[in-house]
């Protein structure tokens, strides 16, 4: 049987397959065997305004720690206190993103309140480089978490709504995990530490305003704000009528997500701050040698960050968390116990590819779980967790520890946080939508 669309586009009826027209989802039992797209579709121009907006995030939150070197005579700095500054902004993002997302929910626009956190965010990392003390620092990491906080649960709300399912881990993926490669990762400390050479870390700081401006502007003028009546159809793990907030926060996935998110954070944080101090002081390698392996991190951040979600597309998100998780807790052991700096860069390149789970867990994974109108809040609930045990806990307790035992404890935070993600991922419940179809199909044949 076939039916013709007004466009003049055929689509032929299928009792057994679900089909999509225009990126949203349609009732029924369809098939959409023809559809003509164009490549910069709504869909595509969202997961490239987002990769760049959510990726600046990182790159500002990030900056300071490749400035620490140059930082830390000016305002003699202990770990202790390095630890503190990234502590700080964790506490704020944790009290943000879930009341900012929750209050996205509810709000007529969701874009007002994204483009004002990026104004908001952009102009305080302008600020830091203003600063003229320990304390101060301490404020404008405070104030700054607040405004970076919701960017990311606004964001994957968005896009979540308008990705197909096929492509949900590859979108997310893409915005959240290789933009923190791409910007966070390989651009931040060679970008960063190129201009604190040139000029010193202060201008650094100043120039950080300008994308923040422009990606502002993008978003104004593309971004919608998503239909109040999408399908829910693709929440595979909770009941679409009557969901509670409670019922969400029980879910075993949710709990899951929550965990595994805050290894991973656990693995990240310390290895981040305290890797380019330990590559300097105890290594002795040079700044700009120093940067080139943090920016093989950042490279792969950057590669993994898409391909990882992507498989999990395909193959499900639990076998991918597991082959992949595992290589995560030897990145840090690879910085300590390898000495060729070619060999370290390429090993951890290689090994940093577990870290393409961490948006899995804090975005894609929540945002099947859950009915989509409810994707902000859990997503910001999951990102206020890690950024308190992950963000907040860990570097403090990991600079303490680097103060007390040396430069290798953090690490070995590090890589406890890796082993962490991989153990409780063990225990996920399967809701890549290419799986929870074929699984259902195989139940009703049976």
């Amino acid at each position: 049987m076939t039916a013709v669309h007004p466009n003049g586009l055929v689509i032929q009826l299928n009792s057994l397959i679900t089909y999509r027209f225009n990126n949203r989802c349609l009732s029924g039992r369809v098939c959409l065997l023809m559809e003509k797209r164009k490549f910069w579709s709504y869909e595509n121009k969202l997961t490239a305004i987002f990769f760049f907006s959510i990726g600046f995030v990182f790159f500002d939150r990030l900056a300071i720690n490749y400035l620490i070197p140059f930082m830390q005579e000016d305002f003699s700095l202990t770990n202790t206190q390095i630890g503190m500054l990234s502590s700080a902004l964790a506490i704020t993002w944790a009290l943000s993103g879930p009341i900012l997302g929750y209050i996205s929910d509810r709000v007529k626009s969701k874009v007002a309140v994204l483009v004002s956190m990026v104004l908001l965010f952009s102009f305080l990392s302008l600020a830091h480089g203003l600063a003229a003390s320990f304390a101060i620092l301490i404020v404008l990491r405070l104030i700054m978490g607040i405004a970076e906080g919701p960017i990311i649960p606004i964001s994957s709300s968005i896009l979540s709504v308008e990705s197909t399912p096929e492509r949900r881990g590859f979108n997310l993926g893409f915005t959240a995990g290789t933009s923190y490669g791409v910007f966070g990762g390989f651009l931040a400390p060679l970008v960063i530490v190129a201009l604190a050479n040139a000029t010193d870390w202060r201008t650094a700081f100043y120039l950080t305003i300008l994308p923040g401006l422009v990606i502002a502007l993008f978003i104004l003028k593309v971004v919608k704000n998503p239909k109040k009546n999408y399908d829910t159809s693709n929440s595979p793990a909770i009941p679409k009528e009557k969901v509670s907030i409670k019922q969400i926060i029980k879910d075993r996935n949710i709990w899951l997500c929550v965990i595994v998110s805050c290894s991973f954070w656990v693995f990240l944080l310390p290895f981040s701050i305290y890797a380019p101090l330990y590559l300097i002081q105890v290594k002795q390698l040079s700044l700009s040698t120093m940067s080139m392996v943090m920016a093989a991190f950042g490279a792969g951040n950057a590669v993994w960050g898409f391909i990882v979600p992507a498989i999990s597309d395909r193959v499900g998100r639990k076998p991918t968390s597991l082959i992949f998780g595992v290589l995560t807790l030897f990145v840090p052991l690879t910085l300590m116990y390898v000495d060729n700096v070619v060999a370290l860069s390429v090993l951890i390149f290689v090994f940093v590819s577990g870290i393409g789970n961490l948006t899995m867990f804090t975005t894609t994974i929540p945002a099947e779980t859950v009915p989509i109108q409810y994707a902000a809040a859990t997503i910001g609930f999951i990102l206020a967790a890690t950024e308190i045990v992950g963000g907040v806990l860990s570097p403090l307790y990991s600079g303490m520890a680097a103060d007390a035992w040396g430069l290798t404890a953090p690490l070995w935070i590090s890589a406890g946080g890796g082993l962490l993600a991989f153990v409780f991922s063990l225990f996920l419940k399967e809701s890549a939508p290419v799986k929870v179809r074929s699984n259902k199909e195989m139940e009703s044949a049976i």
